[in-house]
């Protein structure tokens, strides 16, 4: 598979190597599967090398001259992206919770976020989103407000439908994690440097008409800077 940036060999799926070794009767047909997600836009080309050795020509089944022969198909595509993502965090007031280290009266304010995203369909085809989740980094647990799985409350909630054009709104709650030490030295590094700091990623799973599965996971998402 050649992508815009890219070749990349391709395994065959089953891995079943009979033909190659039984060979392939008059009438038979071999099937394989390949596998490959598309992660760029843009131009692709797959490209399917064969090769056999001929055994056998003709109606008599004379012999051949067991010649190996080659040719090559080329399929040309061009990969469209079907999900939009936009993304806004608002901060929220502090959780503040009993901190005996700092002293008797000891309190520590623990960060609180809204993460909101807005998911357009851009492509040509209604699409069923079956999950977004928010993939925290620490000291950051996430709680969905949303439909799928990650509320039990709702688990019966049907997946909503997205036509061409037709924008989901989704959010999360994301707050600091009591007691979590992973992450911390480097979130206080960052809210001193610039203000900002890195919530988690966004994954995205939805299936096409046909049955098909996408996927798309955002890069890292950012509180906004303080003033």
């Amino acid at each position: 598979m050649q992508t815009p940036s890219q070749v990349a060999s391709l395994e065959l799926e089953p891995a079943d190597d009979a033909p190659a070794r039984d060979g392939l009767q008059k009438g038979q047909s071999l099937q394989k599967i390949v596998r490959f997600d598309l992660k760029e836009e843009g131009n692709h080309i797959l490209a399917v090398s064969v090769s056999y050795t001929e055994t056998l020509i003709g109606s008599d089944s004379q012999a051949a001259s067991g010649r190996v022969r080659t040719f090559r198909k080329l399929y040309q595509f061009v990969a469209q992206p079907c999900l939009s993502v936009r993304t806004k965090s608002s901060e929220l007031s502090p959780l503040e919770v009993e901190n005996k280290s700092l002293g008797p009266y000891g309190k520590t304010r623990l960060l609180r976020f809204a993460l909101e995203a807005q998911l357009e369909n851009v492509g040509d085809e209604a699409v069923v989103v079956k999950q977004t989740k928010l993939n925290p980094k620490p000291p950051f647990k996430a709680t969905s407000l949303n439909w799928d799985l990650a509320r039990p409350d709702q688990s019966d909630s049907q997946p909503p439908t997205l036509n061409p054009r037709d924008v989901l709104q989704v959010a999360f709650l994301v707050e600091q994690e009591e007691g979590q030490q992973e992450g911390l030295d480097a979130l206080q590094k960052d809210l001193k440097h610039d203000g900002r700091a890195v919530l988690g990623q966004l994954s995205i799973e939805w299936r096409g008409t046909m049955g098909d599965k996408g996927f798309l996971t955002t890069g890292n998402l950012l509180t906004r800077r303080r003033t």
